[in-house]
This record gives structure tokens, C-alpha cells and sequence, in this order.
């Protein structure tokens, strides 16, 4: 049975909100630098080259508020890049970017791409025994930073891109403005946690680590001892199957999405709890508009076992949150139509991954290994070829030395059941290299 799907992002009152305030952020710092700019002269701005010793996450964050507030294992440090800087310390823009080139073999199931995803996986007859070989620099990025004292305190823009978009376009990863407690653009949604993802090859990581980059809302504070709350309404996007056989016209969202989280941090272990609702509006067979309210519950945990060696968790359950998950395109749905009785029925998934790291030349060498599993509760209407179930298993090693360059190598192992018992997976070897500037 062939599916019908839409993703729905349509504009409406929410996304004019989030454009007033974007454009709150252009004026605010345009009319407070636009008289320094016209009295400045090339000799009052300095610049400066900055680098780090190591590419490998800090665990001591900078102190300054404006720094990210979720910086993914992958991401350039944030001392990298060119710095230019107002005479009056009151103005910094800094530009950076990293080349990064990424290849793949597979030995079957996948045929390339930079992600590594469960829902796309062949099964039985459809499975695909051709190797593959596959290189790619449309994982390089840029991006620009302007620090700036203002009317309403210390503000922050930034705009991230690469070129990994659908059909290797360039692409915004993130694009937003930040105060001291506010962030509004695209950015990482609250329903995760960034900081607890593992280092891999593969771009996306398992299948339930959460990853997208919503347009948000979003408030955040940073309290003593060591605790960090963040609150946000986000853009909502949701997959919703209409069996073929039904005629359904096509509805837009009019609700945002609405998440929470807090965390906790310690000396050597974090955690952290977050929470969605996703509303999801859907046409009945009758024409009418209805929503339905997803609901979705995250847990996620990170621990030093020893010197040099370290434990991540992340666990998530829910009904209609399917979308959040890297199991590709089309690949699971947050909502189904039951063509027996014509009422939409949320779907129920859950699922985590546990990896551990161990330091093998400190600064200069680490190794990885990830295990990741997701299940999507069936139902007797559910179409036969519905993704069902799905492991991940990951094994990496990471060259790290303090010339901010990065080397990675990867084996990756899939596994896909569907609903009518047919199961497929796939074999991957996979190489990156960043250089960051």
C-alpha cells in the first residue's frame, strides 16, 4: 500500500512572531552600530587568529553567557575562526569554518549519503547486495558570529550553513539572535540534549538521538549549583499517513510545538530531563479540522568511569513525537489513519542508545563504540510495510592532534524489521576529515 505524506510548515501567526523578533535583533544592533561604523576607521579594528590545543569537547565552559548553549561533539571549538574586534571591546564578529570531507563503502543495504539511516534500509526482496562507494565535501560549513553591547545588554548573532541539504544545496543550520536569557531563530530543539550525543562518523548518530533544528522561542537560565532550565516553543513539523484508498485534503499546523528541559551537572556526571507536546492538526474524512496532542518524555545521562574514559545515555518514549527520530524520510509517522473507522491514532515509540568512550593517547587518539535500539508499537490497520524495529551498533576511532584538524574512521551496522516480519540491514565503512580555520 503506497503512503500519502506531507510535512507541514506553513506560515502562520507563530512564525510572523519569531520574523518580528528576528528583525528586533537586525534594528537593535543596526542603530547601535551604525554611528560607530561611520566614525571608525580601519585602524580601530584589530585582528586576531585564534585557536585551541585540542578539537575534543571542554568540560569547563567559557564563562561568558553569550557562548552556545548546546555545543554538538561535531561543532568546530568555539575559539577557532578569525576574530575582528571594535577598538572599544563593545563589537567582535567572528568568522570560522571547517573543510570536511566525508566517504563511505557500503557493503550492502545503503547506497551512500552522509547519514546513516535505519528507516531506508532494503528489506528481503528489495535488498540491495551492490557495494557502494560514496565521497562528499557538501559537509563543509561556515559561519559568522557578531558579539555586540546594545540597549537591551549583551547580544549575539549567528548564522551557520553548509551545503547538505536535499540534493547537496546550501543550507542554513542555524540562524539565530541571543540576549542573556533569550534565543530566537533556528537552533537545536529542546527536545534533546546536544552535549550528550557521542562523537561519530555518520552525521546524524542512532536513531533516537534527537537532533533536528526547529525555528524556536526559547528561554534559558543558568543557576547555581550547576543547574540549567530552558523553555521553548518551536516550529512544528509532523508525518502523518492517509492510506491511498482515502481522499483527504491537505491541513496546515496552528499550534507550536511547546518543550521543556532541565539538567544537572556535577563534577564528572550530568543529567537531564526533558519533556514535549507536539500538537498536531489533521482534516477528518468529514472536511473539519482536529488536532491531536503528541507527548513525549526524554531522559539522558553522562558519567566519567575513570580516568579517560566516559559512559553517555540518552532514552526517549512518546506518542506522536516519530518525527523527531533520524530514521529517515518517510520512514516513521507521528499520526495514522485508521481507515476502518476514520479516526487518527497517534503513534507510540521508545527507544535509547548507551556509548562508551575511552581515551587511548590522550589529546591525540579516542575510541567509540554505540549501541542504539527504536520500536514503533504497531497496530492491526498499520500499513505491512511500517517500520517496526531497529538496531544501531557504531565502532569509531578519532584522531585528534592540536592542529585543529580532525580524522575519523567508522564501521557502522544496521538492522530494520517491519511490521510484516521482513527485516533487512546494512554495512557500512565510513572515513571524515575535518580541518577548521
Amino acid at each position: 500500500m503506497k503512503s500519502l505524506s506531507y510535512k507541514i510548515f506553513k506560515l502562520n501567526y507563530y512564525n510572523l512572531l519569531i520574523l518580528f523578533l528576528c528583525l528586533f535583533f537586525s534594528i537593535s544592533i543596526y542603530a547601535q552600530t551604525n554611528s560607530f561604523v561611520k566614525s571608525t576607521e580601519v585602524r580601530n579594528i584589530s585582528f586576531q587568529k585564534v585557536s585551541n590545543d585540542s578539537l575534543k569537547e571542554k568540560k569547563n565552559k567559557s564563562k561568558d553567557t553569550l557562548s552556545s548553549k548546546d555545543v554538538h561533539p561535531q561543532d568546530a571549538p568555539e575559539t577557532s575562526g578569525l576574530v575582528i574586534e571594535s577598538k572599544d571591546k563593545n563589537l567582535s564578529m567572528r568568522f570560522y569554518g571547517s573543510v570536511r570531507v566525508f566517504g563511505s563503502y557500503d557493503f550492502n543495504g545503503l547506497q551512500g549519503g552522509t547519514g546513516f539511516a535505519l528507516g531506508e534500509i532494503p528489506v528481503k526482496e528489495e535488498d540491495l547486495n551492490e557495494e557502494t562507494f560514496y565521497m562528499t565535501a557538501n559537509v563543509t560549513r561556515l559561519g559568522i558570529e557578531v558579539k555586540r553591547k546594545t540597549f537591551v545588554g549583551n547580544t549575539l548573532i549567528r548564522v551557520e550553513t553548509d551545503f547538505n541539504g536535499p540534493d547537496n544545496k546550501f543550507r542554513i543550520r542555524q540562524a539565530y539572535g541571543q540576549t542573556s536569557h533569550f534565543i530566537v531563530g533556528q537552533t537545536w530543539t529542546n527536545f534533546s540534549d546536544i552535549e550528550t550525543l557521542p562523537l561519530t562518523v555518520d552525521v546524524d548518530g542512532p536513531p533516537t538521538a534527537v537532533t533536528s533544528r526547529p525555528v524556536l522561542i526559547k528561554y534559558y537560565l543558568d543557576f547555581d549549583p550547576g543547574w540549567r532550565f530552558r523553555a521553548s516553543i518551536e516550529s512544528p513539523s509532523s508525518e502523518i499517513y492517509i492510506p491511498d484508498s482515502l481522499s483527504v485534503e491537505e491541513v496546515s499546523q496552528n499550534y507550536p510545538a511547546v518543550a521543556a528541559n532541565i539538567k544537572k551537572d556535577w563534577k564528572a556526571f550530568q543529567i537531564k530531563f526533558a519533556a514535549i507536546l507536539n500538537p498536531i492538526s489533521v482534516r477528518n474524512l468529514s472536511g473539519d479540522r482536529a488536532a491531536l496532542i503528541g507527548q513525549g518524555a526524554f531522559l539522558s545521562m553522562n558519567g566519567d568511569l575513570s580516568t579517560g574514559s566516559s559512559l553517555k545515555f540518552q532514552g526517549l518514549l512518546g506518542k506522536g513525537i516519530a518525527s523527531y527520530l533520524n530514521l529517515g524520510n518517510n520512514a516513521a509517522y507521528d499520526v495514522i489513519l485508521d481507515p476502518n473507522d476514520g479516526e487518527y491514532q497517534l503513534t507510540a515509540c521508545y527507544g535509547g542508545f548507551v556509548a562508551y568512550n575511552q581515551v587511548v593517547i590522550d589529546r591525540y587518539l579516542d575510541i567509540d563504540v554505540v549501541y542504539g535500539l527504536v520500536k514503533l508499537n504497531m497496530e492491526d490497520y498499520f500499513p505491512d510495510d511500517s517500520f517496526k524495529a531497529g538496531e544501531y551498533i557504531a565502532l569509531n576511532a578519532f584522531f585528534t592532534p592540536p592542529e585543529l584538524f580532525r580524522l575519523g574512521i567508522e564501521y557502522t551496522y544496521g538492522l530494520k524489521k517491519n511490521k510484516n516480519g521482513k527485516s533487512g540491514n546494512a554495512n557500512r565503512f565510513a572515513f571524515t576529515f575535518y580541518y577548521t580555520f
